[in-house]
């Protein structure tokens, strides 16, 4: 079998499972600077009104937690509230910060895949310079797909509450309880088979809801593959993130105790200081922070890759690939329908030597290198049988071929 060109992270041919894998790692580590330094740009400027929040609201989760009875007591309603309601707001900003974060991915991880494809370099600043104009397209996109999904969620809820507190069946909560994680084995399936999205958004330029019925044509049959690729992808993310995040939260652990926290004498309360609090909401945002940032790009990548692969084998990108990379003549590596041997013309006298055909691969060199067909001097009869040193003779060329 002839070898498939690679001018960069992927094979031009169908792809393996462990090819995907490795090709999206491949591309964090080759264009890193392109990934990450627009995504760190968008993530820090949205994470200044996380961190405000956690320092307005410290002291609220710091009075909630000691407003909380001891342990032979049961804590209130009102209590819990006090204690929960700053933390959901902590932690509603951040799934906010979460969901711009994969809108601005999506673009940028498919641009950067692009240039990786094709073996060229990116800096940061093509990068965004090229992922910005598809933002608003990508956020469509994405509204399409998962706006249904969360209010029919939100509206089951909402009927589970409200027949629970009319009938206070148990078999009418069960029910409908079903048929809310019916709609999120639904919704599941869909993100799955629609991973190519954003990829075919903006590779072609296309429009959201374009971009979503072309995603499902493109996807058919491989749902299995891109939840294998998916889950595992992000499963060693998630593993890598967390050895890197694990020294922090220790450091974390370590420096509170040296803060003003107090563990009273007459009994196994602990009560926070004035910046303890504070001090623990900030580290803690930040290091999940962290953690969401290097994890950002890798389903994104995935998606791309899934795109990739799927229009090679449907629809051959692997030839126009290869073409868009300067490498000419896809034919020759063996991806491309050749040309029959029987094609070239039979002579009519094969003891001529005119112009032998050359062998399938062997091209003449350009017209400024002509063949020298016949000898500088004819003093001697028998030099066209001789014919030039560098070809095949005339009378081997049709049996080669």
């Amino acid at each position: 079998m002839p070898v498939a060109p690679k001018p960069g992270v992927l094979p031009l041919r169908p792809l393996a499972f462990g090819e995907m894998f490795s090709a999206v790692f491949d591309t964090v580590r080759r264009y890193s600077g392109a990934l990450y330094l627009p995504l760190a740009a968008v993530t820090g400027i949205l994470a200044v009104p996380m961190v405000v929040a956690s320092v307005v609201l410290a002291g609220r989760v710091r009075d909630g937690f000691e407003a909380l009875p001891q342990a032979p007591d049961e804590p209130t309603g009102d209590q819990l509230w006090a204690l929960f309601w700053p933390l959901m707001v902590i932690f509603g900003l951040f799934l906010l910060l979460g969901i711009v974060q994969y809108v601005v991915a999506g673009p940028l991880a498919t641009v950067v895949l692009r240039a990786a494809t094709l073996g060229r370099r990116m800096t940061a600043g093509q990068a965004w310079k090229e992922a910005r104009q598809r933002i608003g397209a990508s956020t469509a996109s994405m509204a399409l797909l998962y706006g249904p999904l969360l209010v029919l969620n939100v509206l089951l809820v909402g009927l589970v509450v409200l027949l629970v507190a009319v009938t206070g069946s148990p078999a009418v909560f069960l029910l409908t309880f079903l048929l809310s994680a019916a709609v999120g084995l639904g919704g599941i399936y869909a993100a799955v088979r629609l991973a190519p999205q954003i990829p075919v958004l903006v590779l072609e330029d296309s429009t959201a809801r374009a971009a979503i019925g072309r995603a499902w044509q493109l996807n058919r049959g491989n749902w299995w593959r891109s939840f294998g690729l998916t889950m595992l992808v992000t499963l060693v993310g998630r593993l890598a993130v967390g050895v890197i995040s694990y020294p922090l939260t220790m450091i974390l652990s370590v420096a509170v105790p040296l803060t003003s926290m107090d563990l009273q004498s007459d009994s196994s309360r602990v009560e926070f200081g004035a910046g303890t609090m504070t001090f623990l909401l900030v580290g803690y945002s930040l290091v999940m922070l962290l953690g969401m940032l290097a994890t950002g790009p890798l389903v994104p990548l995935v998606n791309g890759v899934l795109y990739i692969d799927r229009r090679i084998r449907k629809e051959r990108l692997d030839i126009a690939l290869a073409e868009a990379a300067g490498i000419h003549f896809a034919e020759a590596y063996g991806y491309a329908q050749q040309p029959a041997p029987s094609a070239p013309s039979a002579p009519s006298a094969p003891s001529a030597p005119a112009a032998p055909a050359a062998p399938y691969g062997q091209q003449p060199a350009g017209p400024s290198a002509p063949v020298p067909a016949q000898p500088a001097a004819p003093a001697e009869p028998a030099a066209p049988t001789a014919g030039p040193a560098a070809g095949p003779g005339a009378e081997e060329g049709p049996a080669e071929r």
